[in-house]
């Protein structure tokens, strides 16, 4: 697989500062900001991830989907962070915000990825989430300093806290 054989695009409305990525059914639980989650912007569960897309209201926006054998940072990115991302049902891979759901369409399979999330503006925001399939679980970390206290290196806590 060469590393931009696999893309989907999305065009989303977020609000709630809530984008989720899950391969699981729904669980309230797994939506529930702790402070610490608030701090680094991400709730991560197996299966489950709540990302903060760090714009205010409600807004439209392109998600850039991407399955990769190596992972290729976005040279426009103002935020980069991993995190470990579980595929447990295939069938309910799904992208979603408060509002509307959107299936996978990647080829994704019943097994661990490193999932990397990022912030990029070219004549507009947009988000890209690359998944790139790995043998051991990646540790959930910031990648980049960025302007809303991202430090490149800093371990992200998993669970809701």
């Amino acid at each position: 697989m060469n590393p931009a054989s696999v893309t989907q695009e999305v065009n989303i409305t977020l609000s709630h500062h809530q984008l989720q990525i899950r391969s699981r059914d729904f669980n309230e639980d797994f939506c529930q900001w702790g402070d610490i989650n608030v701090a680094q912007g991400v709730i991560i569960h197996p299966g489950y991830i709540t990302l903060d897309p760090l714009q205010e209201d409600t807004f439209g926006v392109y998600v850039k989907l991407g399955l990769t054998d190596q992972f290729q940072a976005d040279v426009l990115a103002q935020r980069r962070l991993v995190v470990p991302f579980d595929v447990l049902e295939t069938e309910k891979l799904e992208i979603l915000s408060v509002q509307k759901s959107f299936p996978i369409e990647l080829p994704l399979d019943k097994r661990s990825y490193a999932l990397y999330f990022e912030i990029g503006e070219e004549r507009e925001v947009y988000y890209r989430l690359t998944f790139v399939p790995v043998e051991e679980k990646v540790q959930a970390r910031f990648l980049m300093n960025d302007e809303w206290g991202g430090i490149e290196g800093h371990l992200l806590a998993e669970g809701s806290q």
